[in-house]
């Protein structure tokens, strides 16, 4: 075989691992399966993966014109984010201590955070949510991010809507992102519900210019079955493909409608019923779930009302992921950032907390972290796995085996970024 020159190879991994190439995500017994390749190297060019394979072999078959030294380290795709609110304004920690504390109605602290958000949104200046977008991307890709989804969602007035998709578009920064209109987050206080929604509808034509992907929050504190399907089909209509917050508080049908709606993905799921897992099955509609949300907002541990214990809001919550698996609905896992229910810019931490809250394995939520995050935004067969053709996103990881990047919690194992084949991350060691 002759020797091709290529522009960069990594080196003697200790592993390089990926999920099985599919067309479709992955589910049931399929995300147990992880493929590990030891002592491996992979040669990049023109931003694409040429081949991962045992370093002699890839040494016999290309001459880099660069090398990047993987030896005693794990190479793994890119994690991918699929859902977040990027550009925000301001924080939330105080209200955090008074939920914590008790201080706060759990029945209205998510809507009425909501709403604290997009004031301080509208307060600052398009340079300073600028800013602060670039500094939150710039820690994602030190984590190990390489692509994510953001969400508009903070305007609520359809020309702060736009304004917050105009900033999300005009963004630059190694990350890929995809960007969404989320005119729908929450009614306003004070206004008319029909009227909101028609203007969100009316404004779906200027989004598209800016945005792929149109979400609605279809749950009891959002908008209701009707209210969501009206805002897609005119969303479908525009454009847009869906995408939907999805029976976060309560189960009101929202994960069967976005089957019904072909949605590509459906978010948080949490009280999700037996009859929205078949639906979601059925359309091979990736559930999306948000560990980072459960532990934050305390609704995975036991409270204290009047010096007693008392179970967790969302005890059934590992059973209901653990059922949409068994169940056939493709998972995948992402941070929901956010300054209210998730605070969280790191995917490594996502999937400890899935392992840990969830009871998941180490191939579990390898894939779901990377194939099937992309998958849920139709990116699949770009990326979030390693082979021939796909695109050279990947991170070099500080240690030998890829357990242990879900088994060490509490600080980053990032040695290097590469993202579309060029190494945009570093970390620097004592």
């Amino acid at each position: 075989m002759p020797v091709r020159s290529c522009d960069l190879v990594v080196a003697e991994a200790s592993e390089v691992i990926s999920s099985p190439p599919n067309a479709t995500p992955l589910r049931g017994e399929m995300l147990d399966h992880l493929d590990v390749t030891r002592f491996a190297s992979v040669a990049i060019d023109a931003g694409r993966v040429l081949a991962v394979g045992p370093h002699e072999e890839i040494t016999r078959r290309f001459t880099p014109r660069s090398v990047l030294d993987a030896s005693g380290r794990v190479v793994s795709a890119g994690l991918i984010d699929p859902h977040t609110h990027l550009v925000h304004g301001g924080t939330r920690d105080a209200e955090y201590e008074a939920i914590v504390v008790g201080a706060d109605p759990a029945a209205t602290r998510l809507s009425g955070g909501i709403n604290s958000t997009v004031a301080m949104t509208r307060a600052e200046s398009d340079t300073e949510l600028t800013s602060r977008a670039i500094d939150d991307l710039d820690a994602m890709l030190a984590l190990g991010t390489t692509t994510i989804e953001a969400k508009s969602g903070y305007g609520f007035l359809p020309d702060q809507e736009l304004r917050l998709l105009r900033i999300l578009a005009d963004l630059s920064h190694p990350m890929s992102i995809e960007r969404t209109y989320l005119g729908a987050h929450v009614v306003p206080d004070g206004v008319e519900r029909r009227n909101f929604v028609d203007g969100v509808i009316e404004t779906l034509p200027e989004a598209r210019l800016l945005a792929d992907w149109c979400d609605v929050f279809c749950d009891r504190i959002g908008f209701t079955i009707p209210e969501t399907r009206a805002i897609a089909a005119a969303a479908q209509t525009a454009g847009f493909k869906i995408r939907l917050h999805a029976d976060q508080t309560a189960d009101i049908g929202a994960a069967a409608l976005a089957a019904e709606l072909g949605a590509s993905s459906a978010d948080h799921l949490d009280c999700i019923s037996d009859q929205g897992i078949a639906a979601l099955a059925d359309a091979m509609t990736v559930g999306v779930v948000l560990p980072t949300v459960a532990l934050h907002m305390l609704e995975v541990v036991p409270g204290l009302v009047e010096g007693r214990l008392v179970p967790p809001p969302k005890a059934d919550l590992v059973e209901r992921v653990h059922a949409m698996i068994s169940g056939g609905v493709p998972v995948a896992l992402s941070t929901d950032y956010n300054p209210g229910s998730s605070p969280c810019l790191s995917m490594q931490l996502v999937m400890q907390l899935a392992m840990r809250l969830f009871r998941l394995s180490y191939a579990q939520v390898w894939n779901m972290a990377t194939a099937n995050a992309a998958h849920s935004l139709d990116l699949g067969s770009d990326r979030g796995t390693i082979a021939p053709g796909m695109r050279a996103d990947l991170v070099v990881w500080n240690v030998p085996t890829h357990g242990l990047v879900v088994n060490r919690f509490g600080s980053s194992h990032t040695a290097h970024v590469i993202k579309d084949g060029n190494v945009v991350y570093s970390a620097t060691r004592p």
